[in-house]
């Protein structure tokens, strides 16, 4: 498989300079001039090493082309990671320029953009079967998953004019991705002593059998599995064990983007207060789901992430959002709502995000039977959590 695409410049005159050594060499002979026949000869062969290079330069040269995402939030900073592996001729003095897109740039430099992109040069210099790897410092700019769209490799020949450009042709899989903006918020969420769940609620009326907390006195109607023998066997009598009590706290978050006929006017203040929140839910180990009426492909038509917590499911939402973009294409918010009534088992937690709230209040009444359904107009939020 090619990887490279190869450009030539300088070499069309080499091949003449070589050319006219050539025929210098035999009309020397001729003229027995042996003087310079040596000194012909000479720069013949630094003619011909020079073509040779030319041609083998960058044949075996190989960039270790693997899936790697770097994560980054708004300010913050990383690196792009380049490793390359040479099988072929040693690259002396060599520069490796990349074109990336804008949702970051080279850090303490935003100048150097060519057709949108922005665009590195980096210096590089392999020798045979070696491997390195070149580091490019980014910063995050604005949310959004960044894609290197072009690499090329510039060697220069070391004993004349011209050089060879190689073209990188295949996709990169390496990217970058910059998260939504977080905000402090001080809202707290919801938990049902009616429902089994994970978070530590005296009022709840499930208990942890794993999480025995003490003892106490036994009373008629106490589990005889309960009974703590060795407990019994040191109080003299019967001791029963007393549990954790926990309940059931989990989160929907239903985003509303469709405003008219296209998307909201504040669309980045919504996906930040949903980040926000969704920053909180992990801290605290809350189960969250998300349902954006963005189009998506798959069984369900729209943008939705099931329950689950944890920080991969942190991470995998926050990349969800970290591409949704107000040149998506939109379907009614009416439509996601009629498919989670349908299709979804509702959390203890509701939270609604959209403008004209009155407008879907009708549609709402049936989930407040269920649920807590708790409203939002707008994203109003907090200072940034990094100031």
């Amino acid at each position: 498989m090619m990887t490279w695409s190869r450009q030539d410049f300088g070499i069309k005159n080499t091949k003449i300079y070589v050319q006219l050594l050539c025929f210098s060499f035999f009309i020397s002979i001729l003229l027995k001039q042996y003087l310079f026949v040596s000194v012909i000869s000479f720069l013949l062969i630094i003619g011909l090493l020079q073509v040779y290079y030319y041609h083998r330069v960058g044949e075996r040269l190989e960039l270790v082309n693997e899936k790697r995402r770097v994560r980054l939030m708004k300010g913050t900073t990383n690196y792009l990671e380049l490793t390359f592996q040479n099988k072929g001729l040693p690259i002396w003095n060599s520069s490796v320029i990349i074109s990336f897109q804008t949702s970051i740039a080279p850090q303490g430099d935003t100048t150097n953009m060519t057709s949108g992109l922005h665009e590195v040069k980096i210096p590089l210099s392999i020798g045979y079967k070696k491997r390195i790897t070149v580091k490019v410092p980014i910063e995050g700019v604005h949310r959004g998953i960044s894609r290197i769209k072009q690499l090329e490799v510039i060697i220069p020949h070391p004993f004349a004019e011209g050089s060879i450009v190689l073209n990188y042709t295949p996709l990169i899989l390496m990217d970058a991705i910059v998260f939504p903006t977080l905000h402090k918020i001080d809202e707290g969420f919801i938990p049902s002593k009616f429902k089994q769940g994970i978070l530590e609620l005296n009022a709840s009326l499930f208990e942890d059998p794993f999480f025995p907390i003490g003892t106490r006195e036994y009373v008629p109607g106490d589990q005889f599995h309960h009974i703590h023998w060795k407990a019994s066997a040191k109080m003299s009598n019967l001791q029963t064990k007393v549990f954790t009590k926990t309940a059931n706290v989990s989160v929907l978050f239903v985003l509303n983007v469709v405003e008219k006929y296209g998307v909201v006017s504040d669309f980045e203040e919504k996906i930040e207060w949903l980040a926000s929140h969704i920053e909180i839910c992990n801290q605290q180990d809350i189960p969250f789901s998300l349902a954006i009426n963005i189009r998506a492909f798959g069984k369900i038509p729209f943008v939705f992430l099931p329950t689950g917590s944890g920080d991969a499911h942190r991470i995998k939402a926050f990349e969800i959002l970290s591409v949704l973009s107000n040149n998506d294409t939109l379907i009614p918010f009416e439509k996601i709502i009629s498919y989670i009534d349908t299709h979804e088992e509702l959390p203890v937690a509701v939270y609604i995000m959209s403008h004209q709230l009155e407008r879907f209040f009708p549609l709402f009444m049936n989930w407040e039977r269920r649920t807590n359904v708790l409203y939002r107009s707008d994203a109003r939020m907090g200072g940034s959590l990094d100031e």
